[in-house]
């Protein structure tokens, strides 16, 4: 073979690997591409699977989740009248040995009524004004120590009306001087002022359930004249129909679920109501009063519950004397007709509800409590006054000298009760 032939040879030989070698480059690189192809495909699949799997989840229904039950709440008002305090109470409470007063035994067998209840209110008739200008006295211008406070507030009272005819006793700076020493125990008062306030109407939140207060009384024993007509105006709340609409109304625009009206009214000693109370009952029911507490006559008037309007409204024209000096023995000699119903008193307890889903707001459910008030010497031979709840009681050994008295005011205060 000759070299030129050779040549060619080797030359063809080149030729084909290197034709070779391109061809596996373009393979591996043809594979390559086909490998991370199929690499993409499969994830763009595993995506597309995942985001189906999330669009699947995203319209699968939620399991509802059921609002929890809003409870129904029920509360108890318990009401209760005239606290005043005459000079054999005030004599009756007194410990020369530590120069201090006691009155804690007047409410000894009532406290556990009133903490039971979830909010109590009374009237209290009188001031305290302390003994600088005017000694501890009784009637007619009642100025009792500072400790009668301290024994109401340990009974469990939390609010007092202030407003009744011997508001103006001690005159302005009484006034003053009572309600500040009843908020200082930590008690609210209604019905007489320090200065003008911003709402004559007392609003309580009771677990929910909104109360309004007012307190409003007939007359002021003539007294009117002791302080200036602007402050009469502010300070004391004298019966005014445009003022009891005002209060109301702002009671409505504060979205009370209950309006209560606490009212100093009436003729002492009479055992119906009057023409007046009556007249006056209806304007308050009709403008959106709920329960009207009646006290003053010291004796105890009917109590009605009466269906206003498709609403259950409840009234008690006299609550009577919750504690006095005022019985047969005292009264007498004046002439009073009938005196012995001046020893009975009551406790309204008055079962309010609120429905959790509507809001409804109802009178369920009114207990009456008759009370008598005992008079005898204590253990330190001081004329005590106590209160009984008769029922509790009316078995009591100690006080088995007065069962028949005891008896005859539980049948009394009960016949003029509306009870079914």
């Amino acid at each position: 073979m000759s070299r030129r032939s050779r040549r060619i040879r080797r030359r063809k030989k080149r030729n084909i690997v290197f034709l070779l070698v391109i061809i596996g480059i373009i393979s591996a690189i043809v594979a390559v591409n086909g490998l991370a192809r199929e690499k993409q495909k499969n994830t763009n699949e595993n995506t597309d699977i995942s985001q189906n799997e999330n669009i699947q989840n995203t319209n699968e229904p939620n399991e509802p989740n059921e609002p929890e039950p809003i409870e129904d709440v029920t509360i108890t008002l318990s009401a209760t009248g005239d606290i005043m305090f005459h000079p054999s109470q005030i004599d009756g409470a007194y410990d020369k040995l530590s120069n201090s007063y006691d009155f804690r035994k007047s409410f000894k067998y009532v406290k556990n009524i009133f903490e039971d209840a979830d909010i109590a209110i009374a009237n209290f008739e009188g001031t305290t004004a302390g003994d600088e200008v005017y000694a501890y006295q009784g009637y007619p211008l009642f100025n009792a120590p500072d400790e009668v406070l301290d024994a109401i507030k340990e009974a469990g009272i939390d609010i007092l009306s202030t407003a009744n005819n011997h508001s103006l006793d001690t005159r302005k700076a009484g006034i003053i001087r009572t309600v500040e020493e009843i908020n200082n125990r930590g008690m609210d008062n209604i019905g007489t002022y320090v200065s003008k306030p911003e709402s004559r109407v007392l609003i309580k939140d009771v677990k929910g359930i909104k109360l309004g207060f007012i307190s409003y009384t007939e007359m002021v024993n003539g007294l009117e004249s002791v302080i200036s007509p602007e402050d009469l105006d502010k300070m004391v709340n004298i019966i005014d129909e445009e003022k009891l609409i005002e209060d109301i109304n702002y009671a409505k625009e504060q979205n009370v679920d209950v309006i209560v009206a606490y009212f100093h009214w009436g003729n002492e000693y009479a055992r119906i109501q009057n023409e007046r109370q009556e007249a006056l009952a209806d304007m308050l029911f009709k403008e959106g009063v709920d329960i009207i507490l009646g006290s003053h006559p010291h004796v105890v008037q009917p109590s009605k519950t009466i269906d206003y309007e498709g609403e259950k409204k409840f009234i008690i024209y006299s609550m009577g004397n919750f504690i006095s000096n005022q019985r047969i023995e005292t009264l007498t000699p004046y002439g009073v007709t009938n005196p012995q119903y001046t020893e009975d008193g009551v406790i309204i307890n008055i079962e309010i509800e609120k429905k959790g889903e509507t809001g409804e707001v109802s009178i369920k459910n009114i207990e009456y409590i008759p009370l008598w008030v005992y008079k005898g010497t204590g253990e330190n031979g001081n004329t005590e006054h106590v209160v009984y709840p008769i029922m509790d009681y009316i078995e009591n050994e100690d006080l088995n000298y007065y069962k028949d008295r005891m008896n005859r005011s539980y049948n009394d205060t009960m016949s003029q009760m509306d009870v079914e």
